[in-house]
């Protein structure tokens, strides 16, 4: 009985080992981000639906060709986000969301979870 219950546990911990994110630093987070899956149905207006390369900057600054250029935070917390500000027909806007960064993954940016649309990590 000990000994089912140990091994129960431990297979727990594995999946969740395995299927958590973990947060994003330094050279993990800034680098260049392709877009990936955006060639599904327009979902969202605020998703790019075209092939880009986003590029996250160690001074909080990022560009693309569907964002443009702007600045972008990151919150660290259970789930790792990132809020981008920028200029959209010269206006402020913002889009908000959030880090997949699983072990043995290349850490992604999700665009729309259910289409798996995301920004994944290049270099």
């Amino acid at each position: 009985m000990k000994k089912a219950l140990s091994i129960s546990i431990f297979g727990l911990l594995i999946i969740i080992i395995f299927t958590m994110d973990y947060s994003l630093k330094g050279k993990t987070l800034y680098g260049k981000y392709a877009n990936t899956n955006y060639q599904h149905l327009i979902c969202c207006v605020e998703a790019p639906h075209e092939p880009d390369t986003l590029i996250l900057y160690s001074n909080g600054n990022f560009e693309s060709r569907f964002f443009g250029k702007g600045r972008f935070e990151v919150y660290n917390g259970i789930s790792s986000r990132i809020e981008f500000h920028y200029k959209s027909y010269e206006k402020s806007a913002s889009f908000n969301t959030y880090f997949s960064n699983k072990l043995f993954e290349e850490p992604k940016i999700i665009l729309n979870a259910d289409m798996n649309h995301v920004y994944t990590k290049i270099n």
